[in-house]
């Protein structure tokens, strides 16, 4: 014997469906787009910090070459020198510094400086340690142009 069961008819027209999968996909491209602007400014941070440490590590490397080299008395104004290989730049001046008789020396880069004092003895500079800066110490910002 066969039974037959009626069931009633389907009035479901799938509208619920195609609702949740278009919330759903906005839902994602909503996470994705935030996602892709956090990327984008984590990749900014890290090119500036990158920018950042290339220029302090070629101001660091003059300063550190400079402090080895020949130079005649400081005076009031910059004295420079450059290596050309390595395009390293230093500088020094007397410092205007109330105590001890300091030479400043700045290593520099493009836009960046970093400054060491030192002392002047037969043509050399003389350095102790603990006097590495990376501002001017002077007391006028003038004195550090």
């Amino acid at each position: 014997m066969k039974t037959y069961f009626n069931s009633p008819p389907i009035t479901a027209s799938g509208f619920s469906t195609i609702a949740m999968m278009v919330i759903l996909m906005v839902v994602g491209l909503i996470l994705l787009t935030g996602f892709n602007l956090f990327i984008i400014s984590w990749q900014k941070t890290i090119i500036m910090e990158s920018l950042y440490y290339r220029k302090f590590n070629q101001a660091s490397s003059s300063l550190t070459w400079g402090i080895y080299q020949n130079w005649s008395a400081p005076t009031d104004n910059w004295q420079c020198l450059t290596e050309a290989t390595y395009q390293l730049t230093v500088c020094i001046k007397k410092s205007h510094l109330d105590i001890n008789n300091y030479v400043l020396v700045r290593g520099e880069t493009d836009d960046f400086f970093v400054y060491h004092l030192a002392y002047f003895d037969k043509n050399k500079l003389v350095i102790e340690k603990g006097h590495w800066l990376d501002y001017c110490p002077e007391k006028k910002s003038t004195d550090c142009e």
